[in-house]
């Protein structure tokens, strides 16, 4: 049995799982969420920030009563490179040096820059590979990293946030035989992920999410970000809330079919449903909105029902939806 913490720091919510994997099932022995007071305090490169950031989660992970220090955490949103593109079906030991000649074209400095891996997936063309990219600005990797050790933590894998989510989709949707789209809408940044049957996986994250609604009601409404954000969760405001949504989010709905266009191209198989999870995905009305314009049918996906026996939270309403990516990050293997 490997015990392992998985960490998924949002701009609004910090994530945590404590758990290990028991007969190809997750068990949950510690987990909590709480608001994030120093949003991207982890990464921006502000040390005076980063103790506050540092010293505030080291209390909560000791509130929680988490024994572990071995850390698998997430990483997203600014400086996150993702980068898909094929290569000849050459020797596994000459692929990194394609890589990083690949990088070269697309970033500048290349590989030198970056914090990177890849991974190889399944290509529709038999005589070629696909590969995957991901990568992180040294720099901000670097600092990321150090807040968490200032913490009191060992860092062992840090993944990006599509990936744990199409790991948790595959963990816990293992019976699905259908390609789908996970789109996991946050507070700054909505990532997703389309999982196709074979292995192929994509993903991409889109600047839209809980604090772009606050922006816009707090505009229409003359309130407060609190005010908003308390307004934007009040069931008397349900129909506005759904006019709002309505109005805001037709650009990041076609940057969803654009990305499920570019899937069905790569993999000739189109996603047949998607699911919806997230801090925003329980806005009413929202899940019919994409339904309508997607013209494929969708499900609030809540893959955290039934795991645990507490969660240390003040809004219990968020643990369901909001811990799909990081329960995808707790299935990862320590090696």
């Amino acid at each position: 049995m490997s015990v392992c913490l998985a960490l998924d720091i949002g701009s609004h919510y910090i994530k945590v799982v404590e758990g290990y994997s028991k007969k190809d099932r997750l068990v949950v022995r510690k987990a909590g969420i709480t608001r994030n007071p120093f949003p991207n305090a982890h990464i921006s490169l502000n040390e005076n920030l980063q103790k506050q950031f540092a010293t505030f989660l080291k209390d909560f992970l000791k509130k929680l009563g988490v024994k572990r220090s071995e850390t698998v955490c997430g990483i997203s949103g600014e400086g996150l490179i993702i980068h898909y593109f094929d290569i000849p079906d050459v020797p596994e030991n000459e692929i990194k040096n394609i890589v990083e000649m690949e990088l070269l074209q697309v970033i500048p400095g290349g590989a030198e820059k970056i914090e990177f891996d890849y991974a190889i997936l399944p290509a529709q063309n038999s005589g070629k590979k696909t590969v995957m990219v991901a990568g992180i600005p040294r720099s901000k990797s670097s600092f990321f990293v150090n807040t968490l050790i200032m913490a009191g933590l060992k860092p062992i894998i840090m993944d990006i946030s599509g990936v744990s989510l199409a790991n948790c989709f595959m963990t816990f949707k293992k019976n699905n035989q259908k390609s789908a789209a996970v789109i996991n809408v946050g507070a700054r940044y909505t990532n997703i992920a389309i999982i196709e049957k074979k292995g192929f996986v994509f993903v991409r994250e889109i600047e839209f999410g809980g604090n772009l609604i606050n922006r816009e009601i707090t505009r229409l409404k003359n309130i407060s970000n609190l005010e908003a954000e308390n307004f934007k969760k009040n069931p008397q405001f349900s129909d506005e809330i759904e006019k709002i949504l309505k109005e805001i989010s037709a650009e990041f709905i076609q940057e969803i079919s654009v990305s499920l266009k570019y899937f069905e191209t790569r993999t000739s198989e189109k996603a047949e449903k998607f699911f919806l999870t997230g801090g925003s995905s329980l806005l009413p009305g929202f899940l019919g909105i994409i339904e309508k314009t997607l013209e494929i049918p969708g499900e609030i996906w809540t893959p955290m029902s039934g795991l645990y026996e507490s969660c240390k939270t003040d809004e219990s309403e968020c643990v369901e939806p909001c811990f799909s990516q990081v329960l995808g990050l707790a299935l990862r293997k320590i090696v």
